[in-house]
């Protein structure tokens, strides 16, 4: 397996277990790589750092709930792999440059 196809499966691995906690260690033993290796490989190729795609990752499947359906804010933040909402909103927010209240009252707004 070569370092692409390695970092194909850690990046499906996260679209696929966003929700979990998960360390460097644990995708790098996945990769067959060093910690270090991966993180650069990850960074080189995708453009964004491991933790950042993470973030990201958990921040637009929130956005999608937030837009799709009723669940309250702590509700998504469990869903997306978050204990407390507090911690949620402060990452959601650097994502996505707004609270996930604020994003809900916008799209309860247009529906109206």
């Amino acid at each position: 397996m070569n370092d692409k196809d390695s970092l194909a499966i850690v990046k499906a691995h996260i679209d696929c277990r966003y929700y979990e906690a998960v360390t460097i260690d644990q995708l790098a033993r996945l990769a067959c790589m060093s910690p270090s290796k991966l993180k650069y490989s990850f960074r080189v190729t995708y453009g964004t750092t491991l933790y950042q795609y993470i973030m990201a990752t958990r921040a637009r499947t929130a956005e999608r709930l937030l837009i799709e359906t009723d669940l309250s804010v702590s509700q998504i933040a469990m869903h997306v792999g978050y204990k407390k909402a507090g911690a949620f909103a402060a990452a959601f927010q650097k994502c996505m440059g707004k609270l996930p209240s604020e994003l809900r009252k916008e799209v309860n707004k247009d529906k109206a």
